[in-house]
């Protein structure tokens, strides 16, 4: 990417989060005069989440990753090396999180080719990641619907609020799901198709789409796929229980079911194309999720302090675990092998 291409890049980023960050203004203060946190042992608890967090998030591409490396080297006991697997997810996480317009989206898959591990090649990890968003995107709408419909706390605003919130959840669900349709395409069309393509318009693209379909079909199988939608499950079950952690921890009495609606706004809200670090996006579905429970009072006291104090112990863990995640990747690049020279 060019200077001038960067340059513009980042501007219109905090640009939209500058819009972004005033919306969100308008509802709750973006830091809080004062911070309600009566419960900061609560806060401690939401933040030991973090580790197991981040451990179950990263986990999960191994079951689409594994069949790939068994394939390559004919070892029916190979798996992705644990130190790659784990460093990568911890230091995306970050990048992610910084990086503006989620262009930090193809950090993992870059990092996994770059280790040279048998069978794992841009396609394979494009694969796996692609799979896991779509995952991840379908319960969030799952956990939208639910944790609405059997909220308890409701605020003055609810009613008008909520059916706004789901018609973007409904339209984000079908786009989901229509990725979804597109991936299980890809992995049901024959192999042999695919080679005769190969055969009439040879070159990167097509060998990329063939090995990127294998993967699918790797996933496509319950041994692979039922592990990879089970982990999402339990890291989304984290996700909630960390939210509602922090929620009490600044004096709200939600319960779970607004906790899980707090945590699907805000996730829909991250794909906004905001600032870098989630500035903004993350600030303004804060906010509409505030507004759903909380009474005008609120908003303005534990309200802000919940979206401050959750937002920087996003950003926080994240960078904290990045850490030991640039030491695992270090340590996986050590062991991998040495390209070999193209003969001239």
């Amino acid at each position: 990417m060019t200077s001038p291409r960067r340059a513009a890049l980042w501007l219109a980023s905090l640009a939209g989060a500058a819009v972004l960050l005033w919306l969100a203004s308008q509802r709750v203060a973006l830091w809080p005069q004062t911070l309600h946190l009566p419960r900061p042992d609560l806060l401690v608890a939401a933040a030991a989440l973090h580790l197991p967090y981040s451990l179950a998030r990263s986990l999960r591409l191994r079951y689409a990753l594994d069949p790939r490396v068994r394939a390559a080297t004919g070892d029916p006991h190979a798996r992705v090396p644990r130190d790659l697997l784990y460093g990568s997810g911890l230091v995306a996480n970050l990048v992610i999180l910084l990086l503006p317009l989620r262009l930090g989206e193809l950090t993992r898959p870059l990092l996994l080719a770059r280790a040279r591990v048998p069978g794992v090649g841009l396609p394979e990890a494009v694969a796996g990641v692609a799979s896991e968003r779509v995952v991840d995107g379908l319960l969030v709408v799952g956990l939208l619907l639910a944790g609405l419909a059997y909220a308890t706390h409701l605020g003055p605003g609810f009613l008008a609020s909520s059916a706004d919130t789901l018609q973007v959840g409904r339209g984000m669900g079908l786009l989901f799901f229509a990725m979804l349709v597109g991936l299980v395409a890809l992995a049901a069309t024959p192999p042999r198709w695919l080679d005769r393509l190969a055969a009439a318009a040879p070159g990167r693209p097509v060998s990329f789409a063939i090995q990127l379909a294998a993967t699918l079909r790797d996933l496509a199988r319950p041994r692979s796929g039922l592990p990879l939608v089970a982990w999402s499950l339990v890291y989304w079950a984290l996700t909630v229980l960390q939210s509602w952690l922090v929620l009490r921890a600044c004096g709200l009495g939600l319960g779970l079911a607004e906790a899980a609606a707090v945590v699907a706004v805000v996730g829909l809200s991250i794909q906004l194309p905001g600032g870098p670090a989630q500035v903004g996006s993350y600030q303004v579905g804060g906010a509409v999720a505030m507004a759903l429970f909380l009474p005008a009072d609120d908003l303005q006291g534990p309200g802000s302090s919940f979206v401050a104090v959750s937002y920087l112990l996003g950003l926080l863990g994240a960078a904290a675990l990045a850490v030991p995640g640039a030491w695992l990747m270090a340590r996986a690049m050590a062991r991998a092998p040495t390209p070999v020279p193209e003969s001239q």
